[in-house]
């Protein structure tokens, strides 16, 4: 990513920030501090395809868009307070995680605390937007019902992961484009949904990898934590079909929860399964580039460009 980006992008997250700041305001210091520990740190990547999306449109009213996207990453932050308390996750962005600091009701009333604020917020703003969202946050919670159904499953297809990672990844993201198309009253409302669930599908497979590569301090969660929590991804699944055997392993750590075992398990993922799912990535990220092909030129599509680049290059 250029140095020109950075710092645009770096400027647009202090405007999502300060938005954030006029309309989160809960009267209880707990509920701010539980927000506070999961918010601080964020990419804020949903709110800069609103605003990046609307403005390669033509959309002039910035405001309007910085509103549309804080509504968004409410709910994508209060999908995190709960996903971390069902994980009973211990960290979250390399910080301490909300429900390991100050406990699991505070943390779940935090989550139901933003999610409602959202779609207050959205209701009073646009009908079409907020029904959008709805129907993305309740798909949101579908993944992550399937997610746990599925958890633990060594027979898991990869069919069944695709369908996870859409719904809990890549439905925010892909309706954050479309919002901002919306926004903007544009015609090209498919080609911004095929662009959102392509870089979703690009952005969590590299999530995925994440697990299996680097440190805790740099990647912001704990390696292996996905095997841990039963969770089967594609670095997995690709191991899974190029090593038989390793089923057996798989399915022995998942009874035994051995510290070797998992060891074991890291290593041969990121000998047979990690290249693999890097490509399919790359491949996702490449798609979500094309699909934009026609959209005008401007430097807003050449951000947009850029952050399908930026899903498969991060290192946390």
């Amino acid at each position: 990513m250029n140095i020109k980006l950075k710092a645009a992008i770096k400027s647009d997250i202090g405007k999502v920030d300060n938005k954030l700041k006029e309309i989160v305001k809960p009267v209880s210091g707990l509920l701010y501090n539980v927000y506070r520990q999961v918010i601080d740190g964020g990419k804020r990547l949903r709110p800069l395809l609103v605003l990046y999306v609307s403005k390669a449109l033509g959309f002039k009213e910035e405001d309007d868009a910085l509103v549309v996207g804080s509504v968004i990453e409410l709910v994508h932050t209060a999908s995190l307070l709960h996903d971390d308390i069902i994980d009973e996750a211990l960290f979250r962005r390399g910080r301490p995680s909300a429900n390991s600091v100050f406990g699991i009701k505070p943390a779940v009333l935090g989550g139901d605390y933003l999610f409602s604020l959202a779609y207050n917020v959205v209701l009073r703003y646009d009908k079409e937007i907020a029904r959008r969202i709805s129907e993305a946050a309740y798909t949101l919670t579908e993944g992550e019902v399937l997610e746990i159904e599925r958890a633990f499953d060594v027979d898991i297809s990869k069919d069944d992961y695709f369908e996870v990672i859409y719904k809990k990844t890549g439905i925010l993201i892909e309706v954050s484009c479309v919002c901002g198309g919306l926004l903007a009253k544009s015609d090209y409302i498919d080609v911004l949904s095929d662009y959102g669930k392509n870089l979703g599908l690009a952005f969590q497979i590299k999530d995925d990898c994440l697990d299996y590569m680097g440190d805790v301090k740099e990647v912001g969660k704990d390696l292996g934590i996905d095997l841990k929590e039963g969770k089967v991804t594609l670095p997995v699944l690709n191991a899974l079909e190029r090593k038989r055997d390793l089923k057996d392993k798989l399915r022995e750590f998942f009874d035994t929860k051995d510290d070797r075992l998992l060891n074991e398990l890291i290593l041969e993922v990121k000998e047979y399964g990690l290249d693999g799912a890097l490509k399919e990535a790359k491949r996702y990220a490449d798609l979500a580039k094309k699909a934009i092909d026609d959209l005008p030129a401007s430097k807003y599509k050449d951000y947009l460009l850029a952050i399908a680049d930026y899903s498969v290059e991060r290192t946390k």
